[in-house]
């Protein structure tokens, strides 16, 4: 960027624009702060030697830091400014670089395990139905006697209810 040139959000939004734009920012909010600085200490030590008549040890000394005070922050606010532009190629990249690889990410080993519990399902519904089925002709086929389990134990007929059951131990 030439110094004529005015920074545009286009120009931020290409690769670097960021990293560029905060640099140039730091450096000129530093240059600032340090003028701001040197400015304080000069516009202070002044304060400080003007005497008035009846003044109490360091008093003029209290009076210059209480009138610099507004000069003081001024300078803070320019290095709090300072830091703020280093963050804003960090931020840039950790809300639109990394955030959108770090979703993808997550969304692949989400449809994996989604995938892997319909696969376990699937097998836990064909494992189950297999239990089943073989639970079945285990209770109508005949052992060695001749009889089924179902035969063996009188839950064959399928005329009986569950209230028959219970008044035929009773």
């Amino acid at each position: 960027m030439t110094e004529n040139a005015r920074w545009t959000s286009d120009h931020l939004m290409k690769p670097g624009g960021t990293a560029l734009y905060g640099a140039q920012q730091r450096e000129r909010l530093r240059q600032m702060a340090d003028e701001v600085r040197a400015l304080l200490n000069e516009y202070r030590a002044d304060l400080e030697n003007i005497q008035i008549e009846g003044d109490k040890p360091f008093e003029s000394r209290i009076r210059a830091f209480l009138a610099s005070r507004p000069l003081a922050q001024l300078e803070k606010d320019l290095r709090d400014a300072v830091n703020h532009a280093g963050k804003l190629d960090s931020e840039f990249q950790k809300r639109f670089v990394e955030l959108p690889k770090k979703r993808e990410v997550k969304a692949a080993k989400k449809e994996m395990e989604t995938a892997r519990k319909k696969g376990l399902n699937t097998a836990r519904a064909v494992s189950s139905a297999g239990q089943l089925n073989g639970l079945s002709h285990a209770l109508t086929e005949p052992t060695g006697d001749g009889k089924g389990v179902a035969q063996k134990t009188g839950t064959s007929d399928s005329d009986q209810t569950f209230l028959d059951f219970l008044e035929r131990r009773a």
